[in-house]
């Protein structure tokens, strides 16, 4: 099964059919500042689920984590039913918020033009990059339902609710639901005590009013429910199918979500499709609405029935809030340090390594420009450079998760580059780290990884303790693929064909990320076929080496403004042909004029 608990907890938790939604009430903010002399604008932010390293303006960094923390809240409240909760603890999410969106092309070298925000799933965790594009306010309770939707903080949104099905449930499709999911939530607004949900976001609603203007479509819903919706678009047409193909997942979300009788049927809609069943049927069986009359059923609603909801938030503290100030130098590695960590390109990573090597080798008693230096060494250089300050960093009785996976990573590429013999101490280095990085941090996909390249590595098979901290480390988070391939294969070594099995569906159910999906197809065939131990454990040396995959979200403003200018150009086009092919006598010259 694809869930595992019932949809009584949604009334149980959140009564929303009442109106009721589970958020924090107004408390202070726990602020800690390291002094330092000469600040960067660089600051770290940290909250019960998230943490934030960010550029912009400190209190905008504290509004915008309170947001995150009553969004988390509330998403939660609404996936209780099929959320895939683990039993330990739940690693916090790392999150870059920038003052500039052109600092995600530092990220990702193929970012699209439209790209606003970025999330990465990688060997080191999921990380997310968020983008500021106005200043952000709070809004009165008051307000909420009229004020103006901030662009940005809806872009921020989106995103963080679309990652959250990824990082917290087994739903991998239909992609409709997903990307309806988080739109809906992407016009979430908080006020003091009350909470707005459902009004139309930004672009969507541009989107719609381009509708009623009498614009054609490119879509029905026998698209939008298919695995691959705009296919059959390309140029002009393909930039207005990708906008349309939001705002009809939206109503779509806005329709199943919009009353109790009908959220209470969500479960049975996304399990017939996890177990294979066609999306347009599942929405014909499950709710009655036929895919070929969806477009006229959900436009009336949308005209009609779509409410935008009110409510009273649930009694609780406001989230706090741990501040942390960066110096001057510090600051300016801490971008380069997330690059880093978010799988780059091989040539990425080595023009990272010569900018560090150059700037971060200048100053060698700044912390982080030595940790990203360590890390660009270990990845993409050599990793025994990186040991020296790796090793005085990971004594310290503080000493980070992060610091001491890092060290372990370092030992162990070194280890593999020497015969048996002559391993052992790097060996007992890395394990000693990451017995204690595992202590700090013991739901962390990273240590679990690593864990399994040490045990592989000294012992050329996996202990049961070992995988059973990759299937711990999964079940906490869904939201990396090398994670997910690694306990795949926990399972089959276990000889546990259910549990993979379970996982691969969920993989070859995912539609945007083409590699994991064949990867999954093609070992299930493996699989079917029979896998010795030493099959597993080979496929498990490759599993941590996966590439990460880029989860973007759009600017669907800028998308439609160039939908509208190409709407324009195709209007003026259409009156010009016609006025050359059907000339109005009214315009025409009566007599040829007469040169003298």
């Amino acid at each position: 099964m694809l869930f595992n608990r019932t949809a009584a907890a949604v009334a149980a938790v959140c009564a929303l059919a009442a109106g009721a939604c589970l958020a924090q009430d107004p408390g202070p903010q726990s602020v800690v500042v390291t002094g330092q002399r000469g600040t960067s604008p660089w600051i770290r932010a940290e909250s019960a689920h998230v943490v934030v390293l960010s550029d912009a303006p400190r209190a905008d960094v504290g509004l915008l984590v309170d947001h995150l923390e009553r969004l988390d809240g509330l998403l939660r409240a609404y996936t209780d039913d099929y959320r895939a909760a683990g039993a330990g603890p739940e690693p916090k999410l790392n999150l870059v918020y920038l003052n500039d969106v052109r600092d995600l092309d530092r990220i990702d070298a193929d970012k699209p033009a439209e790209g606003i925000a970025l999330f990465r799933d990688c060997a080191d965790g999921a990380q997310g990059f968020l983008v500021r594009t106005e200043p952000l306010t709070a809004i009165a309770d008051d307000r909420l339902v009229k004020a103006p939707l901030d662009e940005g903080l809806s872009y921020v949104s989106e995103a963080y609710a679309r990652h959250f099905l990824y990082r917290h449930t087994n739903v991998r499709s239909p992609s409709a639901w997903i990307e309806g999911f988080a739109n809906y939530f992407a016009s979430a607004r908080f006020g003091d005590k009350q909470m707005v949900i459902g009004r139309t976001p930004p672009g969507v609603g541009r989107y719609f009013a381009f509708l009623d203007q009498g614009h054609r479509y490119n879509l029905d819903y026998n698209d939008v429910l298919g695995p691959h919706p705009l296919d059959h678009l390309s140029g002009a047409r393909a930039v207005a199918g990708n906008v349309e193909f939001e705002a009809r997942s939206w109503i779509l979300t806005h329709y199943i979500l919009g009353a109790s009788e009908r959220r209470k049927k969500l479960l049975p809609f996304l399990n017939a499709i996890y177990k294979g069943g066609d999306p347009a049927a599942a929405l014909h069986d499950v709710f009655g609405l036929d895919a070929d009359d969806a477009s006229t059923a959900l436009w009336r609603y949308r005209l009609r029935a779509a409410e935008v909801l009110r409510v009273e938030e649930a009694p609780g503290k406001r989230p706090k809030i741990a501040f942390t100030t960066m110096s001057a130098t510090s600051g300016g590695f801490l971008l380069a340090d997330a690059a880093l960590k978010a799988c780059p390109t091989r040539a990425q990573g080595e023009g990272l390594l010569r900018t560090l090597t150059a700037d971060a080798g200048a100053v060698p008693n700044v912390d982080a420009g030595q940790l990203a230096l360590s890390r660009a060494r270990v990845d993409w250089g050599d990793p025994a450079a990186a040991l020296p300050w790796l090793q005085r960093a990971a004594r310290h009785a503080d000493a980070g998760a992060d610091v001491l996976v890092l060290h372990a990573r370092a030992n162990l590429k070194l280890a593999a580059k020497l015969d048996a013999g002559a391993r052992g101490a790097y060996l007992d280095a890395a394990r000693a780290s990451l017995a204690r990085a595992r202590e700090r941090e013991p739901g962390s996909g990273a240590v679990a990884l690593a864990q399994l390249d040490l045990a592989l590595l000294a012992d050329g098979k996996p202990s049961r303790a070992v995988l059973d901290d990759v299937l711990a480390a999964w079940r906490a988070t869904r939201d990396s693929a090398p994670l997910a391939r690694a306990a795949v294969l926990a399972h089959c070594y276990l000889v546990d064909a259910q549990g993979a099995e379970h996982i691969l569906r969920m993989l070859s159910n995912d539609t945007r990320d083409a590699a994991t999906a064949a990867w999954a197809v093609q070992f299930q065939k493996r699989l079917d076929r029979g896998l010795t131990l030493a099959d597993i454990t080979g496929e498990m040396r490759l599993a941590s080496s996966s590439v990460g995959f880029s989860e973007w979200t759009l600017d669907q403003i800028s998308m439609m403004r160039e939908v509208e200018y190409n709407a324009g150009l195709e209007d003026a086009q259409g009156i010009l042909s016609q006025q050359t092919q059907n000339p109005d006598p009214s315009k025409a010259l009566l007599s040829p004029p007469v040169r003298k």
